[in-house]
């Protein structure tokens, strides 16, 4: 569902090429520019020497708010200064497969390599589905989601019929949680919340989050779990969502596992449903009335 895609740095020395590649990258669109090299966007900004000064600021101004379309190579790629920059991403895909190579020519034919004029939607290099069905279990699960949680500063998971006792949401939390530290370059660990709803006939939930999570959740990380109600004639807690800073994706059936052969519907959030759902649980004027928060701490040693 999200790809990685090495963009040649020299292709986005114009105004329309810029507009147009960039457009279609970021989490909603299931497809991430690779920082590749790591000074991929000092190499875009050596690359304007030549356009003009408006033009230039255009680009300049949009290339501070890049980030969020963007996905860091772990471990980091290697570069070869003698070498340009196709011959480097050729390289580079041989040691860790990029989806795709975007650059203005394919002078030696590779079957990964895009040339900028022959982007098409119908290609099959380019065109990305947003939505797929996933195996219920755990591994699956967390497979799927994990480009968008190992690049995420803070996590925001909302299943209303989570509950700490039932083993198949215990796997798929613990899966979550190590998908978030696998391949991660950040320095710190993502802010981890949970959302769900507050059921009052479950008066022992706090001590079931006490007792039964800590060990799914690695040390030196926490978890807050936030209950809420929903208001008279207001909208209701039911769908399933992962939720992050860049983007989100929506879990037809559930956070948890299921049976075995079950699968279950994962779709990324188009830009307004996002900040819509986005809002709802974490803007300034959330949708349901909070009940409580209770904060986990992790004890689990990782290997």
């Amino acid at each position: 569902m999200i790809h990685e895609y090495a963009v040649d740095p020299a292709l986005l020395n114009n105004w329309e090429r810029f507009r147009y590649l960039t457009e279609k990258f970021g989490v909603c669109r299931g497809r991430l520019i690779s920082r590749f090299p790591k000074r991929w966007k000092a190499m875009v900004y050596d690359g304007l020497s030549s356009v003009g000064e408006i033009e230039r600021k255009r680009i300049e101004i949009c290339l501070q708010r890049i980030d969020e379309k963007m996905l860091a190579r772990a471990p980091a790629a290697a570069w070869d200064g003698a070498q340009g920059w196709l011959s480097n991403a050729e390289l580079e895909h041989e040691r860790q497969p990029f989806h795709a190579i975007v650059a203005g020519a394919n002078p030696r034919d590779h079957g990964r390599i895009l040339a900028y004029d022959d982007l098409s939607e119908d290609g099959p290099l380019w065109a990305v589905s947003r939505e797929r069905a996933v195996s219920r279990d755990a591994s699956s699960l967390a497979a799927a989601v994990s480009p968008i949680l190992r690049i995420a500063k803070k996590v925001i998971f909302v299943d209303p019929h989570f509950d700490p006792y039932r083993q198949r949401a215990l796997n798929t939390l613990r899966a979550f949680l190590s998908a978030c530290l696998d391949g991660r370059l950040e320095r710190s660990s993502p802010e981890l919340e949970f959302h769900t709803a507050f059921n009052a006939e479950n008066a022992g939930f706090a001590v079931e989050c006490q007792q039964r999570l800590p060990e799914r959740i690695p040390r030196g990380m926490s978890l807050k779990v936030v209950r809420w109600r929903a208001r008279n004639g207001g909208d209701g807690l039911h769908n399933r969502y992962i939720l992050t800073e860049r983007g989100g994706v929506r879990l037809a059936w559930g956070l948890d596992e299921g049976r075995e052969a079950q699968t279950d519907d994962l779709s990324l959030l188009q830009p307004e449903l996002y900040k819509t759902r986005w809002d709802q649980y974490c803007g300034d004027q959330p949708a349901f009335d909070r009940v409580d928060e209770i904060i986990v701490s992790g004890t689990r040693v990782l290997a």
